[in-house]
């Protein structure tokens, strides 16, 4: 029984976990570190004159780094944002984007074929892999790269995935002072993985507790508009993927005008669900006050209703720090229900 587990033997944890997950999560921070250097290190950048927008490419755990690259930049840098998670891209792209193609193993099909079509559009192209068949037609098409480290799932490569581009496109020119936020975010998330890592005794560890609360439910993950909507996809694919249980995600205020009668009459099926809500902590706008609104009316339909007010000096320490907390409650909870989080033999 998940109750059964402790959570703070970390002999246990270690036997639970032989893909070593929970490490992978607990070295996000130094990640993120390296995914900075690997952008200042790069050789050639693509050319930036003319650019009105950036389309991201990638599938899976590669594709969220894109996620975080629109939520964080459109606005800074001027440009629109996309993210494509197919085998296509529209017509639309060309010689004026920079197609930033994500692709941790370098292998997924839907992306290489993506990657091909970027080409032929003529958009100016960045390459983000391990290593693979995307590296190999980057280098014989002499397009600038970026080899991150392998070894790790795709979902675990976030930081590489996704900052290693930003400074890229700092370095383009074509935003400012993004570096120096990144650099101070990776200091919130080593303050974050002491407070929430395997260490930390689930007394004052609110991840372990969360998943405790969580053994045996349904996760349902809602996140505010924009910012903590990447963050409650991120949770929700990371449920699936780490802890092997089906999840799903909204955002607010949208999910007021659909979703939130869903919940009628379903007493068999709510039982087995716990919400959590994600809130900036300083949030004192309309939304917010939806947010306190509907968790109240869904106390009495569901199992459980969590709401987290996430803190940070930045937009980016919010983001981070809340995907990161996500990133633990799911493999603690995939700890408690007996499964290893690194396998996802489904994919």
């Amino acid at each position: 029984m998940a109750d059964a587990v402790n959570l703070d033997d970390v002999l246990v944890l270690e036997e639970r976990d032989p893909g070593g997950m929970l490490p992978a999560v607990e070295a996000f921070p130094r990640q993120c570190k390296e995914a900075l250097r690997l952008g200042r290190e790069l050789p050639s950048l693509p050319p930036a004159d003319g650019l009105g927008r950036v389309a991201y490419l990638g599938m899976g755990g590669s594709a969220i780094g894109g996620d975080v690259l629109r939520i964080l930049l459109e606005e800074a840098t001027g440009l629109t944002m996309s993210v494509h998670r197919s085998y296509r891209l529209p017509v639309t792209l060309g010689a004026d984007t920079l197609a930033v193609v994500a692709s941790y193993s370098g292998n997924t099909e839907e992306t290489i074929s993506a990657f091909e079509d970027a080409v032929y559009l003529g958009c100016r192209v960045l390459v983000v892999s391990s290593d693979g068949e995307l590296l190999k037609r980057a280098r014989v098409s002499g397009l600038p790269y970026v080899t991150v480290p392998p070894g790790l799932q795709p979902r675990a490569a976030l930081g590489y995935l996704s900052l290693a581009a930003a400074v890229v496109m700092e370095r383009m020119g074509l935003l400012q002072g993004f570096v120096k936020v990144a650099s101070d975010t990776v200091a919130h998330l080593e303050d974050k993985v002491e407070e929430w890592g395997r260490l930390s005794a689930t007394s004052k560890n609110f991840a372990k507790q969360l998943a405790h609360r969580l053994a045996g439910k349904i996760p349902v993950v809602y996140g505010t508009e924009s910012l903590l909507g990447v963050a409650a996809y991120r949770w929700k694919c990371q449920f699936n993927e780490n802890a092997k249980t089906p999840s799903f995600c909204h955002v607010l205020p949208e999910m007021n005008h659909n979703e939130i009668v869903g919940w009628h009459g379903l007493d068999d099926l709510t039982r087995r669900v716990e919400t959590i809500f994600l809130l900036e902590e300083d949030d004192d706008s309309r939304v917010a006050k939806r947010v306190e609104a509907t968790a109240e009316l869904l106390r009495d339909r569901v199992g459980g209703v969590t709401v987290i007010r996430v803190g940070g000096r930045t937009r980016t320490e919010k983001l981070f720090g809340a995907m990161c907390l996500g990133d633990f409650v799911s493999v603690y909870l995939a700890l408690l229900n007996g499964v290893d989080p690194t396998p996802v033999e489904s994919i």
